[in-house]
Parts: C-alpha cells; sequence; structure tokens
C-alpha cells in the first residue's frame, strides 16, 4: 500500500506494520505509527484480565498430586494464555476490518465464516444504515512528515467525521488518543480537518456503543505522548527498552 502527497511518498507493509516515508529528497525513514505511540500507555484492565485468566485456567486444571513437572507445565501453559486469546482476537478485528473495506469499496463478499466476526459485521451494517452518508476515506494511510508518525485511517464520513471502528470489550480511554493521532495526521496529508471524532464499537458479542471524541483535547493527548515517544527513542533510560 502506497500514496503520494506533497513529494512524500508513504509506503505500509502489512505483513511487519511498518511504515517507510520517502522524502522529497529521496530520503527513506521508518515512521512509529500511531498505535505504537499510545501503546506507551499502561493498560492495568488488560494486565487484570491476562492475570485472571491465568488463574482461572490454573484453578480449572490443577489436580491434587500433581509433580512438579506437571505444575510447571501447566503455569506455562496458562502463562500464554493471555496472549493466544490476543491473537485471536486482532485476527477477528483484521477480518471485520478487511470486510468492511470490501463492502465499502463495493466489492461482493459474503459473511464472515467466524461467528464473532459475522456479529461484528452485521453491528457495522445496521450503523451504517443509519448514517444517512457517504464516505470520504477508508482504510487510508497517512503520515504527518513534520511530527514524524504515521498511520492508517478507518474511515472519513462525507461531513468530515474521523471514525474508528473497534472489536473490543470496551471503548478504552486510549482511544481517544488514537483519534487524536489521526486527526493530525489526516489535516496535514490530506488537508482534512475532522470536526468531530467517533468511536464505534462493533461488539464481537453482540454489543454495540458509540462515542463522541473531543478532537481538540484528543490531539493535545496525543503530542503529550508524541513527546515521550521522541525522549525514549533517543535517550538512554535505565531498565527500559524502546522496542
Amino acid at each position: 500500500m502506497t500514496r503520494i502527497r506533497r513529494g512524500y511518498t508513504l509506503s505500509f507493509d502489512e505483513k511487519e506494520h511498518r511504515y517507510l516515508l520517502r522524502t522529497p529528497t529521496g530520503e527513506e525513514r521508518v515512521l512509529p505509527s500511531v498505535t505504537r505511540i499510545i501503546s506507551l500507555l499502561s493498560k492495568p484492565k488488560v494486565h487484570e484480565w491476562a492475570m485472571d485468566l491465568m488463574a482461572r485456567h490454573i484453578m480449572d486444571n490443577y489436580t491434587p498430586g500433581m509433580t512438579h513437572e506437571e505444575m510447571l507445565y501447566l503455569v506455562q501453559e496458562s502463562q500464554e494464555l493471555h496472549r493466544r486469546e490476543a491473537r485471536g482476537a486482532a485476527q477477528t478485528g483484521s477480518e471485520v476490518h478487511d470486510w468492511v473495506e470490501a463492502f465499502l469499496q463495493g466489492v461482493p463478499r459474503g459473511y464472515p465464516v467466524d461467528p464473532k466476526a459475522k456479529t461484528a459485521v452485521e453491528r457495522f451494517l445496521e450503523w451504517w444504515g443509519t448514517t444517512g452518508q457517504k464516505f470520504l476515506l477508508s482504510e487510508a494511510i497517512v503520515a504527518h512528515p513534520p511530527l514524524g508518525f504515521a498511520g492508517k485511517v478507518d474511515l472519513v464520513l462525507s461531513d468530515g467525521t474521523l471514525v474508528d471502528l473497534k472489536t473490543s470489550k470496551a471503548l478504552y480511554p486510549e482511544y481517544d488518543f488514537q483519534l487524536g493521532g489521526y486527526a493530525l495526521a489526516l489535516e496535514w496529508w490530506e488537508g482534512i480537518r475532522p470536526p468531530k471524532g467517533l468511536l464505534v464499537r462493533l461488539g464481537k458479542d453482540g454489543a454495540f456503543e458509540t462515542r463522541e471524541v473531543n478532537l481538540t483535547r484528543a490531539r493535545e493527548a496525543f503530542l503529550g505522548l508524541l513527546q515521550v515517544w521522541r525522549y525514549l527513542s533517543t535517550t538512554e533510560v535505565k531498565g527500559y527498552t524502546l522496542t
């Protein structure tokens, strides 16, 4: 996926999830993504979920009299559960986004086979039918070369509303900052200044909710996180590695 604006060429490697920017002078640099920058934030709910998952698995599978080796295997297996769950959730989310993109582009496609993805798609279609709008952009890569970051915008409605589709269990606070970053990049790259942001949750369990985001505050918050990113990427902080 490649896009050119103002003499800049932005490429996105789906497999590596890497953004490469070529400047008008031919210089190339890898840009951090919006999601990578906001990943600096601690997510206590995610940690709680991972620990609960591990504890439940041990409680459900522990048998009195287990050997040391059996206990060790059970613990190691439990430690991997949250990673497997997260990978599965990410895969479902990608399937939903791919389906929505095909739908918006008018490419015929049957419902996803995965029941969770199918449910999320059904929620999207119900919501889309109520908007009464068309769209300006969907699944578009954008960048802000002066600030040095890039990202992929889910959807920009015909009235300029910046939409981010989520298949998560809730609409978390950091999603606001994500929209703030996208809004900054969208304005620089496309010349579109969205009047508002909208988070749309398409629950894999059938849940649906939306939340409007104040993009003025969200932009400011994202810029603060970007400053932290720059500090950590250029300063050697003992005991911390930026990967």
